[in-house]
């Protein structure tokens, strides 16, 4: 089903810029705007299916976010409290900036809405498009074999070093910290230890 939606892949995958990416069945799934499932064409069990996936993923891209940020900022700002440290957290990883994510990464114009007609701005649609970027999140992690390094190096290379800025009058960084992190000790942090590494999106939890 899903060759059926108008998904712009080969730009998307020219704009996330990940070296030899190779999972382009997720991608086309990180890009569906499940608005789109509502076209006739779309069964109604091919519709449950996708959606059962594509939350999924979001629950997997939004645990790895929270571990890349709470890492960031703990290793980087370390005069902060504990609250300014859940505050910075909370606002990095919100749809509202995480929607902004997508937009500049242009998810909005390859995803399979881009032709919609009569579409909402994207900036007016932060469930949309920051459930898509935390897809989109687990879609690199399982393209890179569950390399948490990756996409931690990723997501800060790419955003977080430019919304920290915004915030750089608020604490001194710690500019001999060392950004390596154990996967591991993340993983395990968040919960996601041991994932089951034979998980695929569609398998059903029962």
């Amino acid at each position: 089903m899903m060759h059926k939606l108008e998904i712009k892949l080969a730009e998307a995958k020219q704009a996330i810029a990940i070296p030899d990416f190779k999972r382009d069945d997720l991608l086309r799934l990180a890009l569906t705007d499940l608005s789109t499932l509502q076209l006739p064409f779309v069964s109604e069990q091919e519709r449950q299916d996708i959606v059962l996936q594509y939350r999924r993923l979001a629950f997997l891209g939004d645990r790895l976010l929270d571990a890349v940020v709470a890492d960031y900022y703990f290793t980087n700002c370390s005069p902060l409290s504990n609250q300014d440290l859940d505050d910075s957290r909370q606002y990095t990883t919100s749809r509202e900036s995480l929607a902004q994510f997508a937009i500049s990464l242009g998810l909005p114009n390859f995803c399979s809405s881009w032709n919609k007609p009569s579409r909402k701005l994207p900036q007016d649609e932060p469930g949309v498009y920051g459930e898509m970027f935390e897809v989109l999140i687990a879609v690199i992690y399982l393209d890179s074999d569950r390399d948490f390094q990756k996409i931690y190096d990723w997501f800060c290379d790419r955003f977080i070093l430019e919304i920290a800025g915004e915030s750089e009058e608020d604490f001194e960084s710690d500019e001999d910290c060392d950004l390596s992190i154990s996967d591991e000790d993340y993983l395990d942090m968040i919960g996601l230890q041991g994932f089951p590494d034979a998980w695929v999106p569609g398998d059903d939890d029962d």
